[in-house]
């Protein structure tokens, strides 16, 4: 069984990230993986005694808090197996090693959203986290208003490298929801008539079983406005974002759009390295 990898720093952020993944979970039959990780700060100026209170004080209520969440997830996810660890250390570290074990079909993490600007740990690692990680990562923000997977938005450059990424996220999730191909391009620019034909071979020859639309979409720049708005119009559950080398939006408009819909995201979004 495929298993969802879901830091969690015991958050609201984090709890609805929780929830989601185990929507996704059963939606996909998955298990969900919780993972805690605490820092035990102490001064070297103290007593001996007084650092190792510290450290079982917080490894006490990690474990507590660990406990109750899962708790509260089985009762509203009965079927999804959710398993929790609660380790000493820092989250970004602990998490790159713990997908070298090649076990997490991806990670689901939670992030601010435009409704909260309160920070928190988790927040801060989420960009980090999408950097370095091999599988895919899932960002949720917390005014999420519900999990429903039906429509899936998919930022696309029309490159050979997308059909990976659509491969990646056909491995990680075994749905079929309508996938809605957006294409960005200049507004003071032709429509690309002709790559968006031979697009839409590559596409139905690769996935011929997918329920595919396409939609080419003239702005004049390609920012997380232009996103938040698109992925409203079209009703949009879940966004795409394949992440090469050099991504489409690095090498077209904004480079730091990622970061940006990472941080701030309106609808779940989907970070898929190529």
């Amino acid at each position: 069984m495929k298993t969802i990898l879901v830091p969690t720093d015991f958050s609201e952020n984090a709890f609805v990230a929780a929830e989601y993944a185990c929507a996704l979970a059963d939606a996909s039959g998955q298990k969900v993986q919780l993972l805690h990780v605490y820092i035990a700060l102490y001064s070297g100026y103290g007593e001996e005694g007084n650092s190792v209170k510290q450290i079982k004080w917080a490894e006490t209520e990690s474990a507590e808090a660990m406990k109750g969440l899962i708790e509260s997830l089985t009762k509203q996810f009965p079927a999804v197996p959710v398993e929790g660890e609660c380790v000493k250390g820092f989250m970004i570290d602990v998490v790159t090693e713990k997908l070298k074990t090649g076990k997490n079909s991806m990670v689901i993490m939670g992030t601010k959203g435009v409704t909260n600007i309160t920070e928190s740990i988790l927040g801060s690692t989420t960009y980090e986290v999408i950097k370095k990680s091999p599988v895919p990562v899932l960002v949720v923000p917390i005014d999420t208003p519900d999990f429903s997977f039906q429509r899936v938005g998919f930022f696309t450059a029309y490159d050979d490298h997308e059909l990976d990424a659509l491969f990646a996220f056909q491995q990680s999730l075994d749905l079929r929801p309508h996938l809605a191909m957006i294409h960005f391009f200049k507004q003071d620019e032709k429509v690309p008539e002709k790559e968006l034909a031979h697009w839409q071979h590559k596409v139905a020859e690769a996935y011929p079983d997918w329920d595919v639309s396409y939609k080419t979409v003239p702005v004049e720049k390609a920012d997380i406005n232009a996103v938040t708005q698109m992925a409203k119009s079209a009703q949009l559950d879940l966004l795409i974002f394949a992440r090469p080398h050099k991504s489409f939006f690095q090498k077209i408009f904004v480079p730091s759009l990622t970061k940006a819909v990472a941080n701030y995201p309106t609808v779940p979004s989907l970070f898929i390295k190529t």
